[in-house]
Parts: C-alpha cells; sequence; structure tokens
C-alpha cells in the first residue's frame, strides 16, 4: 500500500494524499535515521571509504553543545557532518551539503588563517588552529579546528575531516 494517492508524473506534494501525516524535518532528510548515533555513521563512511584512518580520534567531537565534525571530498565539498554542526553553526546538513566549509568564514575571518589553511590542504599536511567563522545567524564565533587528509589503504586521498571545538 503506497502512502501516497497523488497523480503520477505529479511534480509536486500538493495534491499527495497521506494515510498517514509526515513528520516535519524527517520526510526529506538526507541522513538515513536507522543507522543510529553519529558515530554509526561516520564508522559506514570509514568502511566504505576504506579509510586509513583511526576513528577512535572522532569520537569525542561527536559528543556536546560546541563540538562537531566535518568531513569533505579531496575537493572540499562538505559530504557529511555531525549532528554537533548543526547546532554549532545553524546550518542543517541539507544547507551544507556540498559546499565548502569557506562558506562559514567572513569579515572578520583573519586572511593569514585562510591561507594557512588551503596551504594544508594543497600538500596534504594537517592544519590545527583557531578561525573566527560566522553562524547561520551572522554571529561570529571562534573554532579551534584540526583538519587532516584522509587516505584509503592504498595511499589515495579520499576526503578530509575537520574536528571542530568552539572556543570562548
Amino acid at each position: 500500500m503506497s502512502i501516497f494517492s497523488a497523480k503520477p508524473f505529479s511534480n509536486t506534494y500538493v495534491q499527495a494524499q497521506l494515510d498517514m501525516p509526515l513528520l516535519l524535518g524527517m520526510e526529506f532528510s538526507t541522513r538515513y535515521p536507522d543507522r543510529g548515533s553519529d558515530f554509526d555513521e561516520i564508522r559506514i563512511i570509514h568502511q566504505q571509504s576504506n579509510w586509513s584512518f583511526d576513528l577512535d580520534r572522532v569520537q569525542k567531537y561527536l559528543v556536546g553543545k560546541k563540538r562537531a565534525v566535518v568531513v569533505t571530498d579531496p575537493l572540499q565539498h562538505i559530504q557529511w557532518t555531525s549532528r554537533g554542526f548543526v547546532r554549532m553553526t545553524g546550518y542543517s546538513f541539507c544547507e551544507a551539503y556540498h559546499r565548502k566549509p569557506s562558506f562559514l568564514q567572513g569579515p572578520a575571518t583573519l586572511q593569514s588563517t585562510r591561507e594557512e589553511i588551503r596551504s594544508c590542504l594543497n600538500t596534504n599536511s594537517v592544519f590545527d588552529g583557531t578561525i573566527l567563522n560566522y553562524r547561520k545567524s551572522g554571529e561570529m564565533y571562534a573554532c579551534k579546528v584540526t583538519i587532516m587528509p584522509i587516505f584509503n589503504q592504498e595511499k589515495e586521498l579520499v576526503n578530509f575531516i575537520a574536528l571542530e571545538e568552539e572556543v570562548d
């Protein structure tokens, strides 16, 4: 039994008649609610991408209001964020997906910090420092971030991971 009784090829949900109500905020989510915790989700990414990376380093960034984890592809497009990213920035995963993390930067973000991050990414080395970012609301915040390249078992760059913690 289908939950939709709309005409085929309809390009809107206006005509949809649901047998049960949708849960707002969940029906169009790109997350997989049946996968469980953030750690479960990142473990799946770890396995699928054949990471040569110790996930134990990530665990403490998956808890707390002021911590987040961001995974990008080699071109720095966001592929996954922890739920802490939403709490920290105000941006949903859908709003951040496939954007570069630099969208969080603004007028007070130091150019020298931007250049240092860019240099580390271009040379596949680790960046460890503090950057001034902006929330969706426009509020500025300081973020201690460690950005690391992630290689697969064949030593190919497959992702970057950012471990972030808001600092006062």
